[in-house]
């Protein structure tokens, strides 16, 4: 039964996190809130950050039996794992800008009479150069690089899924804003694995 309840919360989760973020859910916030919607990225990241950390601590409190431990010589591939996995998502974080990521540019914007609405680019250098999502990488090479119980197991597969999905949704979000720009960066740059396209 726990682990039902573990499944279900991280899928309410992605469901929550996912709707937020579409496109109908933010026009729609868009239109109620008007210039304060600035506010909206940096509210959303807060809101996300405390319901992940509050499931996350739960799910925490239901199992404690290591199914995973890594173990030498596993070990030093688990460091290395792990170190890359941060590594990536720094990087990743970094080729943005960092400030627009987590909503403090809008509030700025907003302060100073500015549009945050221009169009933005794709960025084709760098990480991004060389894999489309790299903070889902990130994140996956790090959840999966974990000593782990039962539920962290379980919690692992339900996000995994949830990116995979994710994915699926966020490219063709990314094909309405920039159309034929996307299509061809998607041609050339993989999703996930670097390296696996010419």
């Amino acid at each position: 039964m726990k682990y039902l309840i573990i499944a279900l919360l991280w899928s309410v989760f992605g469901l929550i996190h996912s709707l937020l973020i579409s496109v109908r859910f933010s026009n729609w916030a868009n239109r109620i809130m008007r210039q304060y919607f600035a506010f909206y990225r940096l509210t959303y990241n807060l809101f996300s950050l405390i319901l992940f950390a509050s499931i996350l601590s739960f799910t925490r409190t239901l199992d404690s039996e290591l199914v995973i431990q890594f173990s030498p010589p596993w070990t030093i591939i688990q460091s290395i794992s792990l170190l890359t996995s941060c590594v990536v998502m720094i990087w990743a974080f970094l080729s943005y800008d960092y400030l627009e990521f987590v909503g403090i540019r809008q509030i700025i914007d907003l302060s100073k009479k500015k549009d945050s609405n221009h169009p933005k680019t794709i960025i084709k250098k760098g990480l991004l150069g060389i894999v489309r999502h790299p903070m889902y990488l990130a994140t996956i090479i790090f959840m999966w690089s974990l000593d782990s119980t039962r539920a962290d197991v379980l919690t692992h597969i339900v996000l995994t899924i949830y990116i995979l999905v994710g994915i699926i949704f966020e490219e063709r979000k990314l094909v309405k804003q920039h159309g034929t720009v996307y299509i061809e960066y998607r041609k050339v740059v993989p999703a996930l694995i670097p390296f696996t396209k010419k």
